[in-house]
This record gives structure tokens, sequence and C-alpha cells, in this order.
């Protein structure tokens, strides 16, 4: 078991971004090797890089048995082939495109067979974009909002109806702490610009922290963590020049390093239930003015989303 501290968010964005930021290396725990997940079968979305990588392959070290949808046949292979190169026996890939809610059904029904009568015991939904321009996905909502929140909305919950995905399964939700600038979340959004990109990104964040609140609240046996992982550098957002690359280095931290808290929330036991852990400030306490805490627009940002499935 680790000792995560606990933090009173501030609900001033300028100041929870910056303690969030400078320091984070030193302060981001390190997630212990045990305990073994030998046999278990676990699901991580966006693994082909960045974090996701290093969440699978933590997972996997552990002994996971891992299911990656993929919407890229090649990057796919290619993953499969660093994570043998660790050590990885056991990780097959689905065909999945989270911009394509048919593609996600499809998936979502390809993976079943793979299971052959177990149960995903973990799901980590990772995978997320940072639009650099206006985008709607092929069912024509918002593209950060339906591949960071609906797409996972859909999998989870036709993994579920399923029997797939396990009654008391621990579901580990990716966000952005950044998601404290906005205040709303809806699938037809329009906006214009990097500045514009942003805020859609932020709006998606907001918008896992509301569905993984109300997937609690409706769904009390299951294992739910809510993780930001970090200011970490990758390549969400797109490319940024030879300065901003300086820049990134020099604040942000390493992709193996921002996998260590959802690493935490996916495996460490004594965590809180329904908690929102955070990478270098630890256990999050949100004030009620926190947009977070807004449990109406949680309510109905699931109930938009299950029509939206239908």
């Amino acid at each position: 078991m680790i000792a995560v501290r606990e933090h009173a968010a501030s609900p001033r964005p300028l100041l929870r971004m910056l303690s969030a930021t400078f320091g984070q290396a030193r302060r981001t725990p390190r997630c212990p090797d045990t305990p073994r997940l030998d046999g278990r079968l676990a699901l991580v979305t966006g693994a082909t890089g960045g974090i996701g990588f290093e969440i699978a392959r933590g997972l996997a070290r552990r002994g996971a048995e891992l299911i990656l949808p993929c919407r890229n046949p090649a990057r796919g292979e290619a993953l499969l082939e660093r994570l043998r190169a660790d050590g990885a026996a056991r990780a097959r890939l689905v065909a999945m495109d989270l911009e394509d809610l048919d593609s996600v059904r499809a998936g979502a029904r390809a993976i079943a067979p793979l299971c052959a009568g177990r149960r995903i015991e973990l799901l980590v939904e990772n995978a997320g974009i940072w639009p650099s321009r206006y985008a709607r996905t092929r069912q024509g909502h918002e593209i950060a909002f339906g591949v960071n929140v609906l797409a996972h909305f859909a999998l989870r919950q036709d993994l579920a109806a399923m029997g797939v995905l396990a009654p008391r399964a621990r579901v580990v939700v990716l966000t952005g702490d950044i998601y404290i600038l906005e205040s709303s979340c809806s699938p037809d959004s329009t906006w214009s610009g990097r500045a514009g990109g942003m805020r859609a990104y932020c709006r998606s964040k907001l918008g896992n922290l509301w569905i993984a609140a109300e997937l609690l609240r409706r769904q009390p046996q299951r294992e739910v963590y809510v993780v930001h992982p970090g200011v970490v550098a990758t390549n969400l957002g797109g490319k940024v020049g030879a300065f901003g690359e300086r820049m990134k280095s020099l604040v942000m931290i390493p992709p193996e390093l921002g996998a260590q808290m959802p690493l935490v929330c996916a495996t460490q036991p004594g965590l809180e239930n329904g908690a929102y852990y955070h990478n270098a400030l630890g256990r999050m306490r949100l004030s009620p003015r926190d947009p977070a805490s807004d449990a109406r627009a949680a309510a109905a940002l699931w109930g938009t989303c299950d029509a939206l499935c239908r």
C-alpha cells in the first residue's frame, strides 16, 4: 500500500495550475511493483504511445493480461513488439476508432470472445485528444467531447451490458486538472483557433470527472478513480516548435513518470473510492464551488451521453 497525501484544491485556476506544475517531478509518487496482477484482464485505451503505453507496460510488468483498442494497425503491431520486448506475452489488439461510435460498438463486440468467458477487472480510460483545429466525429459531435467523453462512455456501457466488464471492476479515468478553466461540457460546442481547442479539451476533462462521479453514484459496487497524471511531455496538443519543446522539457514530466499515479489508482489497495487523485498534490478535496462538484451537471451529462449512445 502507498501513502497518498491530501490537498484542499483551490478553485482559483491560476493558483491551481501553478501549484500543480512546478516541482511535480519530485512530488509524483512511484507506484510499487506489488500487488501482482497475474491472470487478471485489463483494458487500456490509447496505449500506442505516451502515458498510455507506460500504463500498459506497467500493468504487464505486474502480470496483467492486456486488451488494447487501437485504430492504426501499424502502430498497434509496433505497440505489441515493444511490449513483448519488455516481457509482456499476453497482450492483444482490438480494432477501434474512438472518433466513430459504430467502431467503438464493433470493437466492444470483438472484445467478448477474446475474454473467453472471463471478465475485464481493470478498465483504464486513458485515450484523449487536444484538438488543434475544429472537427466533428463520424456521428457529428465536437471531437474532443466525442473521443474523450462519449467514446469511453459507450465502450464502458457496452462492455457492462454484455457482461464482459466485471461488476466490481476497477475503472480508472484520466482527466486533466486544467478542467478548472471551464464550467460546462456538451457534444455540440463550436470553437476556432488554438485557444478554442484548449477550451474544448478542458470541457471534455471536466466531463470525465462528471461521468466518473455519476458512474459511482449509479453503480456503487464499482471502484472508480479519477486521475490527473501530471503535466506530461507528450504530443497532446500537436507540434509546438523548438522553443515550445524546450519549455516542455523544463516544466513537464516524461510519460513514464506521468503513468505513475494512474498505475497507483489501477493497482493499489486502500484508496478512497470515487476520489480524484493528482500526481503532485495527492487526494484532491474539491470545494463546493469547484465545477467538478456540480452533481446536477454530472447527472445531466450522463443522460446526454446515454441518449447519444442509443
